[in-house]
C-alpha cells in the first residue's frame, strides 16, 4: 500500500488492477478494509476521521433507517391540482427483497458481478484501500461531502447504500467528487418493482429525476431505464 496523503483517509494501491481489487473486495468482511476506485477530483470531497469518529460515524450509520430517510425525501404525492404530465403518487415505501434476490445473493454473486464490471470498464481512477468492512460504509468512513446543495448527511447516505447492498447486491465500486457509481448484482426486473426502486432512487438523489442532459424522467421512464440494469449511477449537481 501507498499512503499518498497523510490527510486523505485511504491508502492507494500499488497494483491497481481489477484481480487485485476482486482480492480486496472479497476479503473486505474480514480484513476491515474496503477497495474502492477513485478519481482526482475527489480529494476535496473527502477528510480524514480519527478512529474514534469513524467508530461513531458507523454507530450513525448503523443507527439510521434507511426507510423513514427516503420517506422523509420523497417529493410526492403531487396535488391534485398539479399540472404534471406524470404526477408523483404517495410515497410506496421500500420494495421487499424479490424471492429470486433472497437465493441470488447468498453467495458471492455482488463481488463477481463488482468485479466483472472491473474487467470491463477502462478505469482512468486509482484503488483506494478504506478502513471499512463494506463498500456502502465508504461514503461515511471518508466523510465524503459530494451530494453537494442537498441536506443530506453522508451516515444517512452510507445506510440506504447498505439497504441496496442487501436486497440487490448494489456494491459502491467507484467515488467520485460528486457521483456514486454502483455494481448491481440482482437489479429490479418487473415493472412494479421498478418503479418502487425509481421512487427510492428519486428520494435519494433528487438530480435523478433531471439529469440537466436534455432529458426529464417520470417514475415511469425513469423505472424503464433502470429495469435490468447493472449499474446505478448517482449525480448531485
Amino acid at each position: 500500500m501507498t499512503t499518498i496523503d497523510a490527510h486523505l483517509p485511504f491508502d492507494l494501491h500499488d497494483l491497481p488492477n481489477p484481480d487485485v481489487y476482486e482480492e480486496l473486495l472479497r476479503a473486505a468482511p474480514t480484513t476491515g478494509r474496503c477497495p474502492v476506485w477513485i478519481t482526482n477530483w475527489i480529494v476535496g470531497r473527502v477528510g480524514p476521521l480519527t478512529s474514534a469518529e469513524r467508530t461513531a460515524r458507523l454507530l450513525d450509520v448503523a443507527r439510521a433507517d434507511p426507510a423513514r430517510l427516503l420517506e422523509q425525501a420523497w417529493p410526492g404525492p403531487c396535488p391534485p391540482t398539479c399540472s404534471c404530465s406524470a404526477p408523483l403518487p404517495a410515497w410506496p415505501g421500500l420494495l421487499p427483497v424479490p424471492d429470486r434476490n433472497a437465493t441470488a445473493l447468498e453467495g458471492d454473486l455482488a463481488v463477481v458481478a463488482a468485479a466483472r464490471w472491473a474487467r470491463e470498464r477502462a478505469w482512468r481512477s486509482a484503488l483506494a484501500v478504506v478502513d471499512a468492512a463494506r463498500p456502502a460504509d465508504v461514503p461515511a468512513v471518508v466523510d465524503w461531502s459530494g451530494a453537494c446543495n442537498h441536506d443530506q448527511h453522508v451516515a444517512e447516505i452510507s445506510a440506504v447504500l447498505r439497504s441496496w447492498e442487501e436486497r440487490f447486491g448494489a456494491v459502491l465500486v467507484e467515488l467520485d467528487a460528486d457521483t456514486l457509481l454502483l455494481s448491481v448484482a440482482a437489479p429490479p426486473m418487473t415493472r412494479p418493482e421498478c418503479e418502487t426502486v425509481a421512487a427510492e432512487h428519486f428520494a435519494f438523489c433528487p438530480d435523478q429525476q433531471d439529469p440537466q442532459d436534455g432529458r426529464v424522467f417520470t417514475l415511469r421512464s425513469y423505472a424503464d431505464l433502470i429495469r435490468g440494469a447493472r449499474q446505478w449511477r448517482f449525480w448531485w449537481d
